[in-house]
């Protein structure tokens, strides 16, 4: 997993590039911590450069999202293609998260 964390006006954005899995955990938590530190009502996650993810990822994900709403923030997830797109769909990932292709 490679990331990168824009703060802008609105949101902070998590953007997620190559691959979200298992071997992952221990990093994600520690940009939750980061990602969250912000206290900003919506959080977004970039998966546009995500090229891979497996069902550690979505609880990756999951967990995200139970911390943000702990806190009292959404979480949006944008972009996402491909074998990534169609694991989301998959999951029932919309019925989560708001998901945009935008």
């Amino acid at each position: 997993m490679k990331y990168e964390i824009i703060d802008g006006a609105e949101m902070p954005t998590l953007v997620l590039r190559d691959q979200l899995t298992f071997s992952d955990r221990e990093q994600f938590d520690t940009v939750i911590d980061k990602l969250l530190a912000r206290k900003k009502p919506v959080t977004a996650v970039d998966l546009a450069g995500l090229d891979y993810m497996d069902s550690a990822g979505l609880g990756m994900l999951l967990t995200l999202r139970d911390r943000a709403e702990r806190q009292g923030a959404q979480v949006k997830l944008l972009r996402p293609k491909g074998e990534v797109s169609e694991l989301l769909a998959l999951a029932c990932f919309d019925s989560l998260f708001t998901i945009s292709p935008a």
